[in-house]
């Protein structure tokens, strides 16, 4: 798999999660973190960004 698949993929996949949040079904506070985890399994290239938000969210909310 190219990486241009992987980003148009991933693109549909967040256009799908902001849809179901858009719907109201699910809280966007649950989409965000489905969201998250889902690129943190996969490790694609678009997870390392989404790793280096989680971990400048924990050292904010824990001061370290």
């Amino acid at each position: 798999m190219t990486h241009n698949t992987i980003y148009v993929i991933d693109s549909f996949l967040i256009l799908f999660a902001v849809m179901i949040a858009r719907s109201r079904e699910v809280k966007v506070t649950q989409v965000i973190i489905i969201a998250f985890a889902g690129y943190l399994f996969a490790m694609t290239p678009l997870s390392y960004p989404v790793w280096w938000t989680f971990v400048f969210a924990v050292d904010g909310l824990t001061g370290g």
